[in-house]
């Protein structure tokens, strides 16, 4: 069984392990690369677990903002694979929440990918309020009551609907079929 349909098969996995499985099935990918700068990410949130979320949220959005930054690309095929987005800084806002999210994990911190109708957030609660970071960065808002917070076998589904899109308009078929076939492997109820 490969990584991907091992990984999708069971719970939710961490973030990271599930996105870099789905892009390793597209194209090459070196986790041990993407690890490296995932924890290199995280290293400006470490001690802030445990401790005033809005403060982590403020360093998490930073970690979108600083220089040099991440930048939001809405259209392509790596924007929607982890490793692609992660190395290059900038990524669809589905995969740069889900970047911030782990980051965060990679800290301690809880933090989960949420989205409404108007994008994407890394979120942080602590039961009475919620942080969020805008992985969207259109200067959009979100309406509180329309959030959802997903899991990591929805975001890989999410991630997997985008590439069948943008392999169908780039015609290619075996690409957006592939897509349907990995989507078809998560366990997800549809209503």
């Amino acid at each position: 069984m490969d990584g991907f349909t091992r990984l999708a098969s069971g719970g939710c996995p961490p973030i990271a392990d599930l996105m870099l499985a789905l892009a390793a099935e597209f194209h090459d990918v070196d986790t041990d690369a993407a690890d490296s700068r995932l924890d290199e990410l995280a290293l400006p949130l470490f001690g802030l677990a445990g401790g005033d979320l809005r403060l982590a949220a403020a360093r998490l959005a930073n970690v979108l903002d600083t220089d040099p930054g991440f930048d939001a690309d809405r259209s392509s095929v790596a924007g929607l694979w982890f490793d692609a987005a992660l190395e290059a800084r900038t990524g669809h806002p589905l995969v740069l929440a889900a970047l911030m999210a782990e980051v965060g994990r990679r800290a301690g911190l809880p933090v989960h990918v949420l989205s409404a109708p108007t994008g994407w957030y890394a979120g942080l609660a602590d039961g009475e309020r919620l942080w969020l970071v805008d992985a969207t960065m259109d200067g959009s808002t979100a309406d509180p009551w329309s959030l959802r917070r997903h899991c990591t076998h929805e975001l890989a589904f999410a991630a997997l609907l985008g590439l069948s899109e943008r392999f169908n308009r780039a015609g290619n078929r075996r690409g957006s079929a592939k897509a349907a076939l990995l989507r078809s492997r998560l366990p997800l109820k549809t209503t």
